[in-house]
């Protein structure tokens, strides 16, 4: 809000919301970091209570020359080498019996029979 405008007037940015009255702490207030910090970082006074806030789900002014941007987090969709690192181990082929003679990588692979 800009501190000019009234109380219940239109504000410049909606940047979360905050209910006491939800029983989940977690779900009690849902902000939009990047665009606090973004406005932090280019002079916005926080109320008291905001700045409370803020304080308790860790959010703070980025420090000069730092990215007011947060990094994204990884996305979901595996990539190439976690799909990979996450493939599981290969099965080692069961071993030769005695009436099957064991196929190699070097050896030649039998004639097919006729």
């Amino acid at each position: 809000m800009d501190s000019r405008t009234p109380r219940d007037g239109r504000s410049i940015e909606e940047l979360g919301h905050y209910d006491p009255m939800v029983r989940n702490t977690d779900a009690r207030a849902v902000l939009n970091v990047n665009r606090i910090r973004y406005w932090l970082s280019v002079g916005a006074q926080p109320s008291e209570k905001v700045q409370a806030l803020l304080n308790r789900h860790g959010v703070k002014k980025p420090a000069p020359g730092e990215p007011w941007a947060l990094p994204e987090a990884p996305s979901a969709a595996p990539t190439e080498a976690s799909a990979q690192a996450s493939a599981p181990a290969p099965v080692p082929a069961p071993a030769a019996t005695a009436d099957a003679p064991a196929v190699t990588a070097d050896a030649p692979a039998p004639p097919p029979a006729s």
